[in-house]
């Protein structure tokens, strides 16, 4: 037996879903210890490394010497093409959409990929809620 149920239950409005508006300031800078594989293309990659420290912020990535005396680079979100995560989930890709390429190893790897993806969704999110239909 179905209990019948008021047609006015099908025309509430559902509450609306809030979006996290939390500020980008909270979006603190991420730091990992990577290894930077230096060399000029894919097949020469890792022929000198360097111990480096990359910076995931809310401007880009930094890349920042070991002893943290030197910012050696800074990689604004809005120059990067994409990221890749290589199946071993000890490398990480960044692909720059001048073609350039920049490889880095480290253990936390996948960590590294989800801060990326954290604090891109968290710029999109905001540029969002305050109207700009900017492309990164």
């Amino acid at each position: 037996m179905k209990i019948a149920r008021p047609l006015s239950n099908l025309f509430k409005k559902s509450p609306k879903k809030e979006m996290d508006k939390s500020p980008l300031n909270e979006l603190a800078e991420t730091r990992f210890q990577v290894t930077q594989l230096l060399g000029e293309d894919e097949f020469t990659k890792g022929k000198w490394s360097q111990p480096r420290i990359l910076g995931v912020c809310e401007e880009g990535i930094k890349v920042i010497s070991m002893n943290e005396a030197d910012l050696l680079q800074e990689i604004a979100w809005s120059t990067i093409h994409q990221f890749n995560l290589k199946e071993s989930w000890t490398e990480w890709e960044i692909v720059l959409k001048d073609r350039r390429r920049l490889y880095f190893k480290c253990d936390n790897a996948f960590e590294l990929h989800m801060a990326t993806d954290h604090i891109l969704d968290g710029l999109i999110r905001n540029n969002r809620s305050q109207g700009y239909n900017s492309e990164f």
